[in-house]
């Protein structure tokens, strides 16, 4: 039985109700006193026991009323308390003065990844780590930030933030941690930092063709098999990716580009696949998640796929086949929901006979092909095209509104463009820095670099470009060196270089590779 008893305060009012149901022989459960009110909850009673106690309450001097009610103050507080700790999003964990948890909201239980009635009630020290922040706080009420940990024993990686708990004379009677997963933290950062998402709808075009690619994107992009997007140089392979992201059931979650030929092949594997602690000389002590457990129920987009080293190839091969990833220096494979999107501008085909592709890798990449068309196969886009780039660097450039003129349009219907979309862009760029006016004449459209506006130089008797010099005497070093070491690996001893490094070389020179 449960009461609420509205009074005028006295002394010795609750002393006259404790009186009247201990004459009763009834036990007192929880009593609270606020202000003009008095709460008492019971053991249950017998229906007429519990009015004839009811009558005699509102005997009591100063009782202005006795009121039966479902529950007690402390427990609304206590309701109340688990529904908002249910809805954050933030993992809250606390624990009283001998550190034994008295909190685990949903949202902490996810992080850990260990369940609620293992943790609560039981001692923190037997469930974490010993060197666990939240104990010194416990001790000394040190507050800490955004310390990062990784639990070993379910593998969970999150940021915790503590502080301690006073009473009303300052002592510590307890601790608090919130607990941010770092996959969330990382894509929060991403989300800041990274490109705002791209839809299919931001893609312009006029022509057939890419009216084809653009209707057959939109629908590839809502299931989740592998897309390998196939296209030259400056085409917009990472555009179509970023659509595709966007358009797909993934579009809330991370997406994550990266280039695969930028990057050497020893960071590349860190940052793809993520390492244990101690894992090499350099590594983080408490290891580092890779982008795929990074981009965990969201797609990664793997540029220049064909420059992928072969060791790579079979972990993405792994992954692919059972999407688990497995750190550097680990054991444990981690199960990873990610949609791969790969692109290249180079002939898979020809790099899988030469032996520099995998061709179990080539079937799981093309379960679903997508062709992008080069600019000199829909030409009627490339109005349109300018027009847009006119507009965007006359703005950024703090020029008024410009046109192109008829003459300047039709020198560019006429070229090939073998730089694509992106050479195009560059074209109306330069066109708007050199023009005077707000029309973009013939003159204003220079096509070829070597045509364009320089300063004069002292003539020279060799014109090529220092980069040009030392490309030429590589590929002239590396040619002479391949005869008189028959295997890539001797030929990259011979030269003091990876035999991955040997690889790429031999393939940017267009060299027939030696024997492995």
């Amino acid at each position: 039985m449960r009461l609420k008893i509205p009074n005028i305060d006295r002394v010795g009012l609750v002393l006259d109700v404790s009186r009247i149901l201990a004459d009763r022989g009834v036990n007192i459960v929880s009593m609270e006193v606020e202000p003009n009110t008095t709460y008492v909850e019971t053991a249950a009673l017998p229906s007429e026991v519990g009015r004839s106690i009811v009558e005699d309450l509102r005997k009591i001097s100063q009782v202005l009323e006795v009121v039966p009610i479902d529950f007690m103050p402390h427990q609304i507080r206590t309701e109340q308390l688990k529904a908002v700790m249910a809805a954050v999003g933030d993992g809250i964990l606390a624990v009283d003065h001998e550190g034994r948890v008295i909190h685990y909201n949903p949202a902490a239980e996810k992080i850990v990844r260990i369940p609620a009635y293992e943790v609560v009630g039981n001692l923190i020290s037997n469930i974490f780590p010993p060197d666990i922040p939240l104990l010194e706080v416990l001790k000394s009420g040190t507050v800490y930030n955004n310390r990062e940990i990784l639990l070993d024993r379910t593998r969970s990686h999150y940021l915790s933030s503590g502080r301690p708990i006073f009473d009303q004379r300052g002592r510590i009677i307890g601790a608090v941690a919130i607990l941010k997963d770092i996959a969330d933290v990382r894509a929060l950062v991403y989300s800041v930092t990274g490109q705002l998402p791209l839809t299919f709808d931001q893609i312009l075009f006029e022509s057939r063709s890419m009216q084809r690619v653009v209707t057959l994107a939109k629908t590839i992009a809502r299931g989740d098999s592998t897309v390998l997007i196939r296209g030259e140089t400056g085409t917009g392979k990472e555009i179509f990716a970023r659509a595709l992201h966007a358009a797909s059931p993934r579009a809330e979650k991370t997406f994550v580009p990266i280039n695969c030929g930028a990057i050497p092949d020893t960071l590349l594997e860190s940052e793809l696949f993520g390492y244990e602690k101690g894992a090499f000389t350099g590594a983080i002590k408490r290891g580092k998640q890779g982008l795929f457990e990074f981009a965990d129920g969201g797609s990664i987009f793997l540029d220049e796929i064909g420059e992928l080293a072969p060791h790579l190839q079979v972990k993405l091969l792994r992954i692919l086949q059972d999407g688990k990833v497995r750190r550097i220096g680990g054991t444990r494979e981690v199960p990873v929901n990610v949609r791969i999107l790969a692109a290249t501008n180079r002939n898979l085909e020809d790099l899988l006979q030469k032996g520099w592709f995998r061709e179990d890798l080539y079937y799981r990449l093309n379960v679903i092909p997508l062709f992008l068309p080069p600019l000199r196969a829909r030409k009627e886009d490339i109005p349109l095209l300018a027009q847009v780039f006119l507009k965007r660097y006359a703005a950024r450039l703090q020029k008024p509104e410009a046109t192109i003129r008829e003459t300047a349009l039709r020198k560019l219907m006429e070229y090939h463009w073998p730089g694509n979309i992106r050479e195009l862009e560059n074209v109306i760029e330069r066109a708007v820095n050199i023009m005077a006016g707000t029309v973009v004449l013939e003159e204003h459209i220079v096509l070829d670099q070597r045509a364009a506006p320089q300063v004069e130089a002292t003539p020279s008797a060799d014109t090529r470009s220092l980069e040009e010099i030392v490309a030429e005497a590589e590929r002239a070093a590396l040619a002479q060196a391949m005869e008189r070491h028959p295997t890539s690996r001797k030929l990259g001893s011979a030269l003091g270089l990876s035999h991955t490094t040997v690889l790429k070389k031999i393939r940017k020179y267009a060299l027939n590779p030696p024997k492995k």
